[in-house]
């Protein structure tokens, strides 16, 4: 087994964890996360390529 993806998100109208979730524009990655990332990157497929964009489903408000 293996994880092909994670969502990062918050949930919508709840205010308990704002400043959680403020933190992560603190976040910066440096050349060697940036590295590290690309190199990973390239060891997957690209799914675009493979399925396409998402469905609608995914842009209704």
């Amino acid at each position: 087994p293996s994880v092909a993806g994670s969502m990062i998100g918050v949930r919508l109208g709840l205010s308990q964890h704002i400043e959680d979730s403020l933190a992560i524009f603190s976040l910066e990655l440096d050349e060697e996360d940036k590295s590290s990332i690309d190199s990973v990157s390239k060891q997957g497929r690209d799914l675009l390529q493979i399925i396409g964009d998402c469905g609608d489903e995914y842009r209704r408000a």
